[in-house]
């Protein structure tokens, strides 16, 4: 049984949070002054990815194993689906830095660290949806006309802009790169929309409590994948992205907003 009661917020988890806010602007400060260290910075853009994404792997994990009853429980295949996601998202990153750290390629793009990446969309999907399944009476068609005024905008501007810069690179970009590029803009932009209903669930309704601030997390991590990949496109397809690229601190934010959702929901569930 799945128990919303509000409560108020523990000191742990302002901790917590205060230590995340302290990581973030510790991250921005090592991409700003980057050029006075550029061997490092390239150790570290490379590297980094594996410790912030093996430690969503961790925290998911922690809260699949809290939760975990057997298969047939949706619980505990929504914590699956957020498990394997982590833990695809974790390989695409090792992956890269296997490229980059030992097979000395500079931008493996695309690669199959691109393939790990996108079944892990699909295991997000996955989990997003079938937690907001167990909530659909709640769900109005108010709530969808709002996540729809939220995201489609920014789809009807974003898609066509992408479409029309990749087919302005057609002829210099390989056709695998510019389905990419569109790809993961599009994935994030649908990942956005559903979490969304999750959010307006437990903000909107008599659900509204303690999990708000999980949904609230979450789409925050989606939404730092939408400008980290957005942009990743369009440095990538006008040949201006390079390794530690400040564009990197959306990637990395998401992972630390998407493990404070999975550590923030273990305490209040």
């Amino acid at each position: 049984m799945i128990k919303l009661s509000e409560t108020a917020s523990s000191p742990d988890l302002k901790n917590v949070y205060l230590v995340a806010l302290i990581f973030a602007l510790g991250l921005t400060v090592i991409y700003y002054f980057q050029t006075y260290y550029t061997h490092f910075m390239t150790l570290f853009s490379n590297a980094f990815p594996l410790f912030i994404a093996g430690a969503a792997v961790v925290a998911s994990g922690f809260a699949l194993r809290s939760y975990w009853e057997n298969l047939e429980s949706k619980f505990s295949r929504i914590w699956l689906g957020f498990s394997l996601g982590m833990i695809f998202w974790f390989a695409g990153e090792l992956s890269w830095a296997v490229y980059t750290l030992v097979f000395d390629i500079k931008i493996p793009y695309p690669s199959v660290a691109d393939l790990y990446r996108l079944v892990g969309y699909g295991f997000v999907f996955f989990a997003v949806f079938v937690y907001i399944e167990l909530f659909r009476p709640a769900i109005s068609k108010k709530m969808v006309a709002a996540a729809s005024i939220v995201v489609l905008p920014a789809s009807a501007f974003i898609v066509p802009s992408l479409l029309l810069f990749v087919s302005a690179r057609a002829s210099t970009v390989n056709l695998t790169t510019q389905l990419l590029g569109l790809a993961y803009p599009l994935l994030d932009l649908s990942l956005l929309a559903l979490a969304m209903l999750g959010l307006l669930v437990f903000t909107t309704t008599g659900l509204k409590g303690r999990l708000a601030s999980v949904w609230l997390l979450i789409n925050a991590g989606i939404i730092m994948n939408v400008f980290g990949d957005i942009l990743f496109s369009y440095a990538n397809l006008q040949n201006t992205y390079f390794i530690g690229h400040s564009l990197e601190l959306f990637f990395h934010l998401g992972y630390l907003l998407f493990l404070l959702s999975f550590y923030t929901h273990t305490k209040k569930l």
